[in-house]
């Protein structure tokens, strides 16, 4: 703890901030928190104080040693304190009263209660449903709060207990929180001794806010019975919800209440019965104690609570001298146990050693010295310390490469050291040097600058700052004033400012004591809170899969391009840093990537573990499923360091049609889908369609989140060069074309898998030979999964060759060319992130047959002919218009279709990212929805086909689950599709034991997805797996689009529904 105490103050200081606010000084006796006001800062300490209740009741509160030691040791900081904002007068007065605190140190700021506080015009419309829910059947006199002794609860039961006869029978007492196990028995046992009847007192347990409100709304009472609060912000919630209050004369709470007939002594019972029978019975003093807490209430507000903080600050930074800097980073007295390593200089100006021992060679010039820099290295271990003065001239390469070895200090003559790096490069290790201290100073694209530039004096002199020295091994840049120099650079004084830690951690009180573990784990926080100097913050660009094995197309691809791009154009204000997460969980550096690719002939440092600080963005650009969800720790760790992390999603096939994949990776790939909105501030998505279905999905997950997500878009770029001789093809070019003839050819490119059409474009064209048309079918493309039966199709078919041609492995110069040859590009796929042989083929001036997507649309727009539907008819007629058209010279043409390259894509990524410019910013909301193909609904006698549960033959359940839980409340079942037949729905828990609602309904094929059926659902109380069941008779064919839950507030659907709906069968 104390470890943690010397840390967190470290990392304050660093900071350099004006004011450190402890918003919560009292934490950390049960959980994980540091909080502390060290004293003699340089900046003002600040405290927000509650209360002393502890302090004033020590006989009640700490009794255990060890509690009263934790918190007298907290009471020793909040003294320290230069600021305390007390929550209310009271709170100031009692430290005054308490600790002696000065009153000028002192400012009552106040409290408020939250915005969902308020008087709600439709209160009464509720009642019912309310007091339902919480087993009330009468008006209800009303408390909340905690249940420790101050709060007096057992004196309200008291008080309640001697309210007249008709006045108690006509009025509950209840209790709203969820009290502690022995506190509830002992309540419950003085009730009975009370004689109360178990519907006389209702206990609530905890309530939700939402309900909270309500509650204070349809009160008939609020009481609060406490014998001292800080502040008493139930009250203050009471009243603004337009509650009628009476509470307690002592402490802070006739502040809040703010009227002295409203109050009570807590500590007599009949006087709380007496103002109750008041309260109650009284019209006149209702109604005006109603009016007062309405204007009382107006009183409040966070934003007069920081006017007063802020003034606070102000105010106190005014009055008092301000305490002299504490900069550890300030070079030490120089002592005779130090070596100097001077710059060469003119005639005449020896350097100022003092009792330093100056080595240096003899073409050192302007110096004289007794010691050579061979003797030093013979000698070096006598010194306790170096200093070597750095100045832009060859001769410091020398002393440079004694630098990157050892722990010295360097002292700048000069801004620029272009001269001494030149020099240093000459040689094989020097050179290495020089690639490393160029990478870390300013990345990938300094040593491509360098390299550019032919490692000139002017380019390396203005490539390598001061921060790039400090970046030699262990050396640290500092002040120069001790040798005369008046060049400061005590920013950089990294390792003094770790000695200066090191020495508070190790004169700790029980350090020797310390664990080899603890050491360990202390050191570690010590390196990630020190501030580096000279560090840009990183784009972290994870290449995971790329750095194992580069495939060249799909996402492969695309990382290659985007990270070609980055490294090119760095972001502002960022060094672009490859990485890659390991089988062990761990993240590194991919220098051994970058140096095969960019830099064959150069030595980069080693694959070290990433060092993530706040500030830094990851971009999870490469796909690695099977990791994130294992090392979701990891990524949790990189959000609380500060790490904005934004994920490339290129599709959500796998969820939306899980019938085109593997189970396995289907569910490897929803985990991953899973574990980025949990940490993802950002996904970026590869097209509009994409980031709106990945929206539409994010109802349906519905992760847990406390701030929004972004949801942005951008467009991947195309890698159009032309092709020359890649004869990889399964036979020469000329050969492998010349059967095509003179007849029309529709050219498909792409792996053969279930969502591409394959199986749909080969059923037309069956059906076009058939009917006699002279066309051709053209694929290239290597099988993909699930497609066994349509490759044999495909080997075994009888116009293979003859007006049937496919090539499972094709070259460049094979695919140019049939580019070239085709007539049309026929796009036949049911679901894409983006369609880049689109752009391929446009670029090439091939016309475009496409299915009706929204993503196809986004990016051809008008330049293609589109058709829809699943069936061999549907494309043949298609096929046949655009045969029609193009005779015409009608057909729409791809020339003039827009695309972006590389460089164009990955400036719009950066962009949105940069910029924030996301189209939604999710956050849950009420409304649930559930596509057909969610992983969590179930099927007996249905089909998973397109998204859509369709019944397969045969009575029962079409689809039930999906098994979640949802609060007791009012809610709306919708669910969506379309058919012909007799089909019921009903809504249940409890693995159907308990069925909440049933319908009978005739579902309707109306060619859209329709609104089907609606069922109204009351839960009175709270369940844990919700199923909502959807029956059909054996007859019946039908299929379901999703089901939708929401409030019936609510009123919003991402079905986009057209408004009809079955009839109710009698």
């Amino acid at each position: 703890m104390r470890a943690s105490e010397v840390l967190r103050t470290q990392a304050l200081r660093q900071l350099k901030p004006d004011v450190v606010h402890v918003a919560s000084l009292f934490e950390g006796w049960v959980e994980d928190v540091i909080a502390t006001v060290p004293g003699n800062e340089a900046h003002l300490g600040a405290v927000t104080l509650y209360d002393l209740i502890p302090l004033a009741h020590e006989e009640t509160y700490l009794g255990d040693p060890r509690t009263r030691r934790w918190y007298m040791e907290k009471v020793a900081n909040l003294r320290r304190a230069d600021v305390l904002l007390g929550i209310s007068r009271f709170s100031c007065d009692e430290a005054s009263e308490l600790l002696q605190i000065p009153a000028d140190r002192l400012t009552d700021i106040s409290g408020a209660a939250d915005d969902i506080f308020m008087r709600l015009d439709n209160a009464e419309a509720f009642r019912h449903e309310l007091m339902h829910r919480y087993s009330l059947q009468k008006p209800f006199i009303m408390y909340g709060g905690g249940f420790d002794a101050r709060k007096n609860v057992g004196a309200l039961l008291r008080a309640f207990a001697l309210l007249p006869g008709e006045l108690r029978s006509g009025h509950q007492l209840v209790i709203v929180g969820d009290a502690p196990t022995l506190e509830r028995e002992a309540l419950d046992s003085l009730a009975v001794e009370l004689g109360l009847r178990g519907d006389e007192v209702v206990f609530t347990g905890y309530v939700p806010d939402g309900d909270l409100v309500k509650l204070y709304n349809l009160c008939a009472l609020y009481v609060f019975p406490s014998l001292q609060e800080g502040f008493g912000l139930p009250v203050l919630e009471a009243m603004s919800s337009g509650a009628i209050v009476i509470g307690s004369s002592t402490s802070s709470l006739p502040e809040v209440i703010g009227r002295e007939d409203a109050l009570f002594d807590p500590r007599s019972d009949s006087a709380i019965t007496a103002k109750m029978v008041t309260a109650l019975t009284d019209d006149g003093f209702r109604a005006s104690l109603r009016e007062h807490g309405t204007k009382q209430c107006l009183k409040f507000s966070w934003k007069e609570s920081s006017r007063r903080a802020i003034a606070a600050f102000e105010a106190t930074n005014g009055c008092r001298e301000r305490r002299a800097s504490m900069n550890v980073s300030e070079l030490p007295s120089v002592k005779f146990a130090t070596a100097f390593l001077p710059a060469p200089r003119r005639a005449g100006s020896q350097p100022k050693s003092g009792s330093m021992v100056i080595h240096a060679d003899k073409d050192c010039t302007g110096v004289a010295a007794k010691h050579s820099l061979a003797d030093f290295a013979v000698a070096r271990d006598r010194f306790s310390r170096v200093v070597i003065e750095l100045a832009d001239h060859p001769y410091c390469a020398k002393t440079l490469q004694l630098a990157a070895t050892d722990a010295v200090d360097i002292v700048l003559r000069e801004r620029t050291f272009g001269s001494a790096l030149q020099e240093l490069a000459r040689s094989a290790k020097g050179r290495e040097l020089v690639v490393s201290m160029l990478y870390r100073v300013g990345g990938y694209h300094a040593l491509r600058t360098a390299f550019d530039g032919g490692f000139s004096v002017e380019v390396l002199g203005a490539l390598v700052s001061p921060e790039g020295v400090a970046a030699l091994g262990r050396s640290q840049v500092t002040s120069a004033s001790a040798l005369g120099y008046g060049v400061v650079h005590e920013s950089l004084a990294w390792r003094d400012n770790i000695r200066g830690a090191v020495a508070e951690l190790t004169g700790m009180e029980g350090a020797a004591d310390a664990s080899e573990d603890e050491w360990r784990r202390a050191a570690a926080a010590l390196s990630a809170n020190m501030a580096v100097p000279g560090v840009t913050s990183q784009w972290l660009v994870d290449i995971s899969h790329l750095f194992v094995r580069d495939v060249g197309t799909g996402i492969q691809r695309v990382v290659r391009h985007v990270l070609d791009e980055l490294l090119t154009k760095p972001p502002t204000g960022y060094r672009v840093e490859p990485v890659y997460l390991g089988d062990d969980g761990i993240f590194r550096y991919a220098r051994s990537y970058c140096q095969r690719r960019y830099f064959k002939a150069e030595t980069l440092p080693p694959d070290d573990v990433v060092e993530f600080t706040s500030g830094d963005v990851y971009l999870g650009l490469d796909l690695i499923a099977h990791l994130i969800p294992t090392y979701i720790n990891v990524f949790r760790r990189m959000r609380n360091i500060g790490v904005r992390q934004h994920f490339v999603v290129y599709d959500l096939l796998p969820l939306m049609r899980p019938d085109c994949f593997d189970p396995t990776g289907v569910r490897m790939l929803r985990r991953w889908y899973e574990s980025v909105v949990e940490v993802a501030d950002s996904v970026m998505c590869i097209s509009r369609a994409v980031a709106d279905e990945f929206e539409s999905w994010l109802h349906q997950a519905r992760p847990e989140r406390h701030r929004p997500l972004g949801i942005g878009w951008f467009h991947l770029g195309a890698d159009l060069a032309v092709a020359t001789t890649t004869h990889s093809s399964d036979d020469p070019v000329g050969v492998s074309l010349v059967e095509l003839g003179d007849r029309p050819t529709f050219l498909m490119v792409g792996t053969i898998e279930p969502r591409k059409g394959h199986a749909q474009a080969l059923a037309a064209f069956d059906r076009l030979w058939e009917q006699g048309s002279e066309v051709n079918l053209l694929i290239i493309g290597k099988p993909g999964w699930l497609v066994d039966d349509l490759m044999q199709r495909l080997r075994e078919h009888p116009q293979r060759g003859k007006r049937l041609f496919w090539f499972e492995k094709a070259g460049d110069d094979l695919l140019l060319a049939a580019y070239h040859r085709a007539s049309a590009l026929l796009m036949v796929s049911e679901g894409e992130g983006f369609g880049l042989p689109l752009i391929e083929a446009a670029h090439h001036g091939l016309p475009l047959i496409v299915r009706e997507l929204p993503v196809f649309r986004e990016i051809a727009g008008e330049h293609a002919h589109y058709f829809s539907g699943y069936g061999a008819d549907d494309l043949g007629d298609a096929l046949r218009a655009w045969l029609k058209l193009d005779m015409q010279g009608q057909a729409p043409l791809s020339a003039g279709m827009q695309w972006k390259t590389w460089k164009e894509a990955t400036a719009q990524l950066v962009d949105v990212v940069c910029r924030e410019d996301w189209i939604y910013r999710w956050m849950p909301g009420p409304i649930r929805r559930y596509g057909a193909f969610d992983y969590r609904l179930h099927t007996e006698i249905g089909y998973l086909s397109r998204g859509r549960m369709t019944t397969g033959g045969g009575a029962g359940l079409l689809i039930y689950g999906p098994y979640v839980p949802l609060h007791a409340g009012r809610f709306m079942v919708s669910i969506y599709g379309g058919g012909a037949g007799a089909a019921w729905m009903d809504v249940c828990s409890s693995r159907g034991a308990k069925v909440h609602a049933y319908r009978d309904f005739v579902p309707m094929d109306l060619g859209a997805k329709t609104l089907l059926a609606q069922i109204e659902l009351t839960l009175d109380s709270d369940v844990s797996d919700l199923e909502i069941r959807v029956g059909v008779d054996a007859e019946t064919h039908m299929w379901l689009d999703g089901i939708e839950i929401h409030p019936l507030a609510a009123v919003d659907s991402a079905f986009e529904p057209e408004l009809q709906c079955g009839p109710t069968v009698a």
